[in-house]
């Protein structure tokens, strides 16, 4: 058994079964989009008014849907022998999505009015960023998932085996993570906040990962017969 792997890959239906999570977690979060609003608390940080507004970075910001749901099926599919990394992945973007979403629900949070009104500039990104933000409500902000989810992706694809031999894509995708990251608070969907709510919860959840791997690969060691 592999350090990275505490058991949870050997399994088909083990292996398969995060995708089920991704009706429930559509379902819980437009549901919460759609909640009457009032009474949310308002994250805020005085480094937001220092961070001007750029409706281009609207590319970067929609440029994590192909990244995330594109490593997703990657990965699913370069580790379908192996099933050594799906575990990590998955419990990292599910467990901490799922803590976003139960913080959502019980202390829903907002940005305020850190969102510019009017837009500065006309053009068709700005367009695009109206468009969002008409459907996005300014709600359910700290921490962010685009922000964490993007920091799970990089991470995994940093420390695949997969990967070793290809180093510019593990930059890259380091590359892209950030500039995503960034873009949240430069179009104003997220308080910089919300971006160090992000870290620090992958943080969290990384070293519990490396706990239960350490715990269960000393397990598997006294199993194995002398």
């Amino acid at each position: 058994m592999r350090a990275e792997d505490p058991g949870l890959g050997g399994s088909r239906s083990a292996y398969w079964l995060p995708l089920a999570y991704l009706p429930l977690f559509l379902a819980w979060y437009f549901w919460l989009e759609t909640r009457p609003l009032g009474g949310e608390i308002v994250v805020a940080s005085p480094l937001d008014d220092l961070i001007p507004f750029n409706e281009w970075f609207i590319l970067a910001y929609g440029a994590w849907f192909p990244y995330l749901l594109g490593v997703i099926a990657w990965l699913y599919w370069r580790d379908r022998t192996c099933r050594t990394e799906i575990p990590r992945f998955a419990f990292l973007l599910i467990t901490g999505m799922t803590i976003c979403m139960v913080g959502y629900t019980l202390w829903s949070t907002s940005t305020g009015d850190l969102r510019p009104a009017p837009y500065p500039r006309e053009n068709w990104a700005t367009d695009i960023v109206a468009s969002l933000q008409a459907f996005d409500t300014p709600t359910n902000v700290f921490p962010s998932m685009h922000v964490y989810s993007s920091i799970v992706v990089a991470h995994c694809l940093w420390v695949s085996t997969y990967l070793r031999d290809r180093p510019w894509i593990r930059w890259a995708s380091a590359a892209l993570a950030t500039v995503i990251s960034l873009s949240t608070a430069v179009i104003k969907q997220h308080s910089i906040l919300d971006a160090f709510g992000a870290l620090a919860l992958f943080l969290v959840l990384w070293a519990l990962w490396r706990v239960v791997t350490k715990a269960s690969a000393t397990r598997a060691r006294r199993t194995v017969p002398s």
